[in-house]
């Protein structure tokens, strides 16, 4: 194994909360709206469910009136909690999302939530794709259509600007669809596959959120530049949104998710000794 569950779990809220905050620091509105709060605290809300009762119930706040891309967000914990079952994967998010009677937008919680328990899983990238377009099982959706589009530009080699005259930027599928060439096109490279998606956010703001969880499940913590996650710790707006106060505090959500999908009995008890660390073979008081 590459990297732990532990890690990986921890790398796709805190890859998620990144991107959010590039987004935001790329915008000319530097505050952040009520309303673009919604989907990072629904994700909060629904990943504490889960920790609670050990399945999945719907917080009293889901909006069932905004159709919006970044219900993707919302359902990151869902996949995590799920991602070793396929098929109660499918079905969760499935309902989860049913009240957005949006087809396109169905598939794209689907698409990314396959590819983020694929790596959870550590599945073999090769066919990715075509194993997504399978796990969707729509053909005739334009997303299905842009995923296809997607592969040729990666077996190409093709460069962001020539994704983004292919792909588009009014559809919302087009954000998810350059979300995943955001990130395949350089999978191994978190830094260089946010700061691409980076570069899109002011037209489609979910692209770095996504391609951040993406990233981030792929490569653990370990691959998040430091300066970016004290840039986060550092302005509490970027943490607030997910009804955070600390990056240590998400960082707890996501280590409490792991033990609960692993079945702790009690996930709250912290049994962890207190350490103290010196210079060898020299005697210190703790």
């Amino acid at each position: 194994m590459r990297y732990s569950l532990g890690s990986r779990f921890r790398g796709t809220l805190l890859g998620a909360a990144i991107g959010g905050m590039l987004t935001q620091a790329s915008s000319k509105d530097a505050q952040i709206k009520a309303a673009d709060c919604t989907w990072e605290r629904l994700a909060t809300e629904v990943a504490q469910s889960l920790i609670r009762q050990g399945n999945l119930s719907y917080p009293a706040s889901q909006s069932k009136t905004s159709h919006s891309v970044k219900v993707i967000i919302a359902t990151l914990p869902i996949t995590l909690f799920y991602h070793e079952n396929e098929t109660r994967l499918q079905a969760h998010l499935q309902q989860f999302v049913a009240w957005q009677n949006d087809p396109e937008i169905i598939a794209g919680v689907l698409a990314v939530g396959y590819v983020i328990a694929s790596s959870l899983r550590e599945m073999p990238p090769a066919n990715l794709i075509e194993r997504v377009i399978q796990f969707i099982a729509a053909p005739q959706l334009q997303l299905t259509q842009q995923l296809v589009q997607v592969q040729s530009l990666l077996k190409h080699q093709a460069s962001l600007a020539k994704a983004i005259a292919v792909l588009g930027e009014a559809q919302p599928t087009s954000a998810i669809a350059l979300a995943f060439y955001c990130y395949l096109s350089t999978p191994e490279d978190f830094s260089l596959s946010l700061r691409r998606a980076a570069h899109l956010s002011q037209r489609s703001p979910a692209i770095s959120s996504i391609v951040g969880a993406l990233s981030g499940v792929h490569n653990g913590t370990t691959s998040i530049p430091l300066p970016w996650r004290l840039a986060l710790a550092r302005d509490h707006q970027f943490l607030a949104v997910w009804g955070m106060q600390s990056e240590a505090e998400l960082l707890r959500l996501c280590d409490t998710l792991v033990a609960a999908w692993s079945g702790a009995y009690n996930t709250t008890i912290d049994d962890s000794l207190p350490t103290a660390i010196a210079a060898p073979q020299v005697i210190r008081p703790r």
